[in-house]
């Protein structure tokens, strides 16, 4: 049995490139919401879902807001 060891991490590939993470937070930070934020990247080119959003952001420590400002 060999190894193929191309440099390739194992498992599923990122959902967003990491260059695109402080992005996702500046949308978040200025009140977009989820869905905005992913409707936002569309825009750009990159299809990620509202849930990868909603990941990211509370992966990175921020504090999910009410929803409809209550």
């Amino acid at each position: 049995m060999t190894i193929d060891r191309t440099g390739k991490k194992p498992g599923r590939p990122r959902a967003i490139p990491e260059g695109m993470i402080p992005e996702v937070l500046r949308l978040y930070d200025e009140g977009f919401g989820y869905r905005a934020v992913a409707r936002e990247l569309r825009k750009q080119g990159i299809w990620v879902d509202w849930s990868t959003v909603r990941r990211i952001v509370k992966s990175h420590g921020y504090r999910i807001r009410a929803k409809y400002g209550l």
